[in-house]
């Protein structure tokens, strides 16, 4: 095992799987903070959250990255640019920066840069597929100027990982160019599954689609992409604005992740995974019953 100092700006879903994955391997210095450590009424259920995992929480960004030979931000989209702000009183030489958010290449080397005038390397990390099961073994590209130098405490984690190039930017532009097709199929199929089960033509259309996509058995993809949406889609939704700001940055057009992000922000908004009390089923059929209830529900 990796004998760095680790600390994770935001320790949620992959912070926690990533952690998780290493603690089956061997010990590791891990240290977190999470804004809602700022949260009276959340911060104790998110402190106890790093002490099951071993993980120290530390009461700032600036502490934890003086502590550590490693920083991985793994915040939401829209905070990408304050989380690297947040690291740099901390920032020491031989300090390395990682930024595995789900975000615009252009956004992702401006915080890059502001980190890198303080004096750390720089990684751009994009995360290929969901970190569960996988955990550390989730798929990963990275770039940027530090990422030879981080190559073999990556490999010492036991990460899969694949480098791009030593541009920033250059990793998180596959993820985001791949995020057109993933997320803006998911939206499609439940918006597709939602009318027909709204036209009661359900037993019709998920069979045609099956046939039609006959490498892939689409009434299992609903069941899982829907649940998927449903979760989340206020995440989801922040990413995909994030690819669509990417295309506007390239001066194309930027009509499908758009329209995803709007769709899934929507659902969220929508309130349908408070329907089934937090716990969705990876049923397309009864989301769509409940995306359809909960439509009803908002014109009373």
């Amino acid at each position: 095992m990796s004998d760095v100092n680790i600390a994770f700006i935001g320790f949620g879903e992959a912070a926690q799987a990533f952690t998780s994955g290493w603690r089956t391997r061997g010990p590791v210095s891990v240290a977190a903070y999470d804004i809602l450590f700022d949260d009276p009424q959340r911060a104790d259920a998110k402190r106890a959250e790093c002490r099951a995992l071993g993980v120290m929480p530390l009461d700032s960004a600036a502490e934890a990255a003086a502590w550590a030979d490693l920083v991985i931000s793994a915040v939401t989209a829209d905070q990408v640019l304050a989380a690297a702000g947040s690291v740099l009183p901390g920032v020491h030489p031989g300090m390395l920066f990682l930024d595995i958010n789900s975000a615009a290449p252009f956004r992702k080397a401006e915080a890059a840069e502001r980190v890198a005038a303080a004096g750390a390397g720089t990684v751009d990390v994009a995360v290929m597929a969901p970190v569960h099961p996988r955990r550390h073994e989730t798929p990963l590209l990275i770039s940027g100027p530090a990422a030879a130098t981080v190559e073999p405490i990556l490999a010492a984690l036991g990460m899969s990982f694949e480098t791009v190039s030593d541009r920033t930017g250059d990793a998180s532009t596959v993820k985001m160019i791949r995020s057109i097709a993933i997320k803006g199929f998911e939206s499609v199929t439940m918006e597709c599954v939602t009318a027909a089960v709204k036209l009661g033509i359900e037993d019709r259309i998920i069979p045609s689609l099956t046939a039609s996509l006959s490498k892939l058995d689409f009434a299992a993809l609903a069941d899982h992409v829907m649940e998927r949406v449903v979760v989340h889609g206020k995440r989801r939704a922040a990413e995909m604005r994030e690819v669509a700001a990417t295309l506007e940055h390239a001066g194309v057009s930027n009509f499908l992740p758009a329209a995803t992000a709007a769709h899934q922000q929507w659902v969220s908004d929508l309130g349908v995974r408070a329907r089934f009390d937090g716990d969705v089923p990876r049923d397309a059929l009864r989301i769509a019953r409940e995306v359809l209830n909960a439509i009803e529900a908002q014109k009373k």
